[in-house]
């Protein structure tokens, strides 16, 4: 499937945004110890009383936007198994807070109680803060505890407790903000490291590379930042044609949970308009029509990995050619760096100049859906795209023992082996299986592609029997 070469002029035709990757940037970030902080969180010191360290969670109406806190523990992200260890029976919970500049929003606290490994919560209680008077000052609250479960007299042994600036559904309805200071179970005892009065803070830096969207910044969106865990963050390398070359590694979480947690490693460009970035979601503007996809790369996958590199062109918002990269562990990694091209499959209906493009980089597994093995490790450096296609023969590859027909297609698809079809996955460029067939048997399969649910552009067959393992590109136009 790949492309290979060396000695090849400088490129010429490049609109990708930060393609050499020597354009980064660095936050700094300050988070509670042992809360996960989703959203605009910040170090709160306004409180009146001594221990005046707090958090302040914020809305964002134009955004639509709220923020949350969560205590979270050695468990994590499974709540329900306790976020901190508390012992006797709490019968009831005290906050300080500050809801003076919350608008008009009310804020919501969800505290539950849970025993062993037991997934009913002995105590879920919900209660909400409403808005105060602007400059009312600081509050206290005192919320008593209902158990529910399974009987009065069982004591928990951990909790949780989950904290959102908004009730609205996830949107909030103003630009208010609350303070939270002090958490406490009367009757409970709860040791100091929980963190309840958010005295512990710590801050740590994150770089990226400008007008990039990675797997990390989907992560922390989703999870929210930690401070405890191992802070990841995509790697920048010295090693590289030019400045600085993007490596692409699966990350762990760092969470100390029973099972590991890897993140795979991938970035899109981003519209600068958008929090969020996806493939098919336009990113930056182009003004030609390009016919192929060139890079740098070099490094190493261990077996069943997968590196991608994929360009989707859009005309307006419509998907109207693609080029992809892929190649896994099977063929040739380059250990220095080797240029890869492949061409632009354009919708045949499509004549024009496309306005938009995204590019997007992966590495994964060979389903392209999970992390790849942490030792798997791609460097990618000066993406272009071209105005004249690959020339550059491929590598021959006397392995291939699938005929694939026709292509294009239009949704009927045939393959023929010389090795026995055991089972095949079919999937689209955001890596979503789109036709799974198992236990096949068989040295031809044929098969219908679910047309109603697919729009033009490159799909990856993915093809494994006897001594088989191949995967195959196959475009599909309507």
């Amino acid at each position: 499937m790949g492309i290979f070469g060396c000695g090849m002029h400088a490129m010429s035709q490049n609109p990708i945004p930060n393609a050499s990757f020597n354009d980064w940037e660095s936050n700094f970030f300050s988070a509670p110890t042992k809360w996960m902080v989703i959203g605009k969180g910040l170090h709160d010191t306004s409180q009146t009383s001594p221990d005046n360290h707090g958090i302040r969670l914020f809305n964002d109406v134009h955004s639509q936007t709220i923020s949350y806190a969560l205590q979270v523990g050695l468990n994590y992200p499974d709540i329900l198994t306790g976020g901190f260890p508390i012992s006797g029976t709490p019968t009831s919970m005290k906050i300080i807070y500050n809801s003076a500049n919350l608008g008009n929003d009310t804020a919501t606290i969800i505290v539950g109680f849970t025993r062993g490994v037991d997934g009913v919560p002995i105590i879920l209680q919900q209660f909400d803060i409403l808005s105060d008077a602007p400059g009312s000052g600081d509050k206290q609250l005192t919320i008593p505890l209902a158990y529910s479960h399974p009987t009065l007299s069982l004591s928990a042994d951990s909790g949780f407790v989950y904290i959102t600036s908004s009730q609205g559904l996830g949107k909030p309805n103003g630009n208010g903000s609350l303070a939270i200071y002090d958490l406490g179970f009367i009757d409970g005892t709860t040791p100091t490291t929980a963190n309840l009065n958010f005295e512990t803070w710590g801050g740590f830096s994150v770089m990226k590379p400008k007008s990039w969207y990675t797997s990390t910044d989907a992560f922390e969106e989703k999870m929210g930042t930690l401070y405890d865990t191992k802070k990841i963050f995509t790697s920048q390398s010295n090693d590289a044609r030019s400045k600085s070359a993007i490596v692409l590694q699966a990350q762990s979480t760092g969470l100390n949970t029973s099972s590991n947690h890897w993140i795979p490693a991938w970035m899109i460009t981003q519209n600068t308009n958008s929090p969020i970035a996806a493939m098919d979601m336009p990113s930056f503007m182009i003004k030609q029509r390009y016919e192929s996809l060139r890079g740098y790369w070099k490094g190493n996958l261990v077996a069943g990995d997968r590196v991608t590199v994929i360009v989707n062109f859009f005309h307006t918002d419509t998907l109207v050619g693609s080029a992809i990269f892929s190649q896994n562990s099977d063929g040739f990694v380059p250990s220095s760096y080797s240029l890869f091209a492949e061409n632009v499959v354009w919708d045949s209906r499509f004549t024009l100049i496309p306005t938009q493009a995204t590019v997007g980089v992966f590495l994964s597994d060979s389903t392209f859906t999970e992390a790849s093995n942490i030792s798997s490790k791609i460097l990618l450096d000066d993406l272009s795209l071209e105005t004249y296609a690959a020339e550059i023969p491929r590598l021959a590859k006397s392995s291939v023992s699938v005929s694939v027909y026709p292509n294009p297609s239009q949704g009927n698809v045939n393959l023929v082996s010389t090795k026995t079809i055991r089972e095949l996955l079919v999937l689209d460029h955001h890596g979503k299986i789109v036709y799974q067939a198992n236990h096949i048997d068989a040295l031809k399969h044929a098969f219908q592609l679910p047309v109603n649910q697919l729009s033009f552009g490159v799909y990856w067959i993915k093809i494994e029997g006897d001594h088989l393992r191949e995967t195959h590109r196959i475009a599909f136009q309507p």
